[in-house]
């Protein structure tokens, strides 16, 4: 990958991610209902921002993190 590359089709993310198109379709419609920014990430016509990639994949961990977490470990947080 070349270091001044910052837009990738879906088709050269996934060849570089080792996924499938599938995969990032997924993304991108949990992107739509989940992070706000996903414009930033799926450009229009196509591309997708690299950077803004990483960003929203943090943000997916996080929310399959809180998705997963035991609900006792909230209640004693103070947290719903």
């Amino acid at each position: 990958m070349s270091p001044f590359r910052y837009q990738f089709t879906k088709q050269e993310l996934a060849d570089e991610l080792g996924v499938s198109i599938e995969t990032i379709n997924r993304r991108k419609a949990w992107a739509q209902e989940h992070y706000k920014p996903w414009r930033r990430v799926f450009l229009y016509k196509g591309p997708i921002d690299i950077r803004e990639w990483q960003k929203m994949i943090a943000a997916y961990s996080e929310y399959q993190y809180k998705a997963h977490e035991d609900p006792h470990l909230r209640i004693l947080e103070g947290g719903h």
